[in-house]
């Protein structure tokens, strides 16, 4: 098994290293990830937690740093809030997929170091289903869907060579709610890790990448 991953991250490699040139766009899976939620109604922060990812992949370019696609998904957990709004204490993301919108594009790319950029893309969606719950009263709202699309730049942070990369600032939705002068918004920065198996291919391909930047 292990020869046979040898072989695969030395052919990963090479492919590298015929297209890198050209700038390839790559695309890794992953097992895992979190998102970091903060629950907000006007100046108030009422809910911090973190969510577990699944079902992720991102396509990134080898050469530019673009994030060209890319999809994640939420299962159902929940966001305890530090006070009760209108008349619950606990948001459940029943389930939350979010991934480029109609139009999707890069806006801006700044290379910090070989193989890791910041870049700027827009627009990403999330849909999502929720649940307003009361713990105290056992009542709910619920599931109620929610579409959403985030129309101003998200900050994503890419490094090729790892297979990592981080999107700031993606509104999950603003559910307005009623007995409440402000809606309910949540917001989430994600951070995307690459699967175990995938590591050695990855870090393969970056050494081949380096050579390659080298070499021209």
């Amino acid at each position: 098994m292990l020869r046979s991953w040898g072989y695969a991250a030395v052919a990963a490699a090479a492919v590298l290293w015929t297209t890198g040139a050209q700038g390839a766009s790559i695309t890794y899976h992953y097992s895992s990830g979190s998102a970091t939620i903060t629950a907000t109604s006007g100046t108030q922060t009422i809910g911090v937690g973190t969510l577990s990812l699944n079902g992720q992949f991102a396509a990134f370019d080898s050469t530019s740093g673009d994030l060209t696609d890319f999809s994640s998904t939420t299962p159902n957990q929940w966001i305890v809030l530090n006070t009760v709004f209108g008349g619950f204490n606990q948001v459940w993301v029943n389930s939350a997929t979010m991934h480029p919108g109609a139009g999707y594009g890069t806006l801006a790319t700044t290379q910090i170091s070989p193989g890791h950029w910041n870049t700027s893309v827009m627009p990403v969606v999330v849909d999502a289903v929720y649940t307003a719950k009361n713990t105290i009263t056992n009542t709910s709202i619920g599931p109620l869907p929610l579409s959403y699309t985030n129309a101003t730049p998200l900050n994503a942070t890419i490094d090729v060579i790892d297979g990592t990369f981080t999107l700031q600032g993606i509104t999950l939705g603003i559910i307005s709610v009623p007995g409440e002068a402000n809606p309910l918004i949540v917001k989430a920065d994600v951070t995307f890790v690459p699967e175990p198996a995938a590591a050695g291919l990855l870090a393969l391909a970056g050494l081949a990448l380096g050579l390659l930047r080298k070499r021209g």
